[in-house]
């Protein structure tokens, strides 16, 4: 599978020790941020890349997922998730990330550095990378709204206002 990373300044060290473990554990891996530490990086470039990258792969058809290593993890993951037809995740834990990817196709994983330890972090990429989309009927369906949301700002034909 192909795995995209990046970590900004403060995921930095976290991102490119779990870059190793991925390659380690027989990945691809495409590394999007800096190639050395750097204090002015800052995480939307990263997390646009990232998404685009994912979006890119998975309408080739690739199976693919997104690691985004940042400090806490919340803006990363509303940056991550401007890119239309993203699906990022900010990681809360194990369950909440395969259930995610289950239920709703999560193809990208957010994780705070500040706020994770290195086996956590290694357990969520786990699940994000084994976990697989049920493609239920309800979920399926939910999926295709929000993107036809994204792109037309309507659900079905029907105009959402305020």
């Amino acid at each position: 599978m192909r795995i995209h990373m990046a970590a900004n300044y403060e995921g930095f060290e976290l991102g490119r020790e779990l870059e190793s473990w991925v390659l380690g554990l027989g990945h691809e891996v495409v590394w999007h941020g800096a190639e050395a530490y750097d204090f002015e990086d800052d995480y939307p470039l990263f997390a646009f890349r990232i998404g685009q990258a994912v979006i890119a792969d998975e309408d080739q058809a690739l199976e693919v997922r997104g690691v985004l290593i940042g400090g806490i993890g919340g803006g990363e993951t509303i940056a991550a998730n401007k890119v239309p037809g993203a699906r990022a995740v900010f990681g809360h834990s194990v369950d909440f990330v395969t259930k995610s990817r289950e239920h709703a196709n999560a193809s990208i994983l957010v994780i705070g550095a500040l706020n994770t330890k290195l086996e956590q972090a290694k357990a969520m990429i786990t699940a994000i990378i084994e976990a697989s989309f049920n493609n239920v009927l309800d979920d399926a369906r939910r999926i295709v709204n929000t993107n036809e949301y994204e792109a037309s700002k309507t659900i079905e034909g029907w105009t959402i206002t305020n």
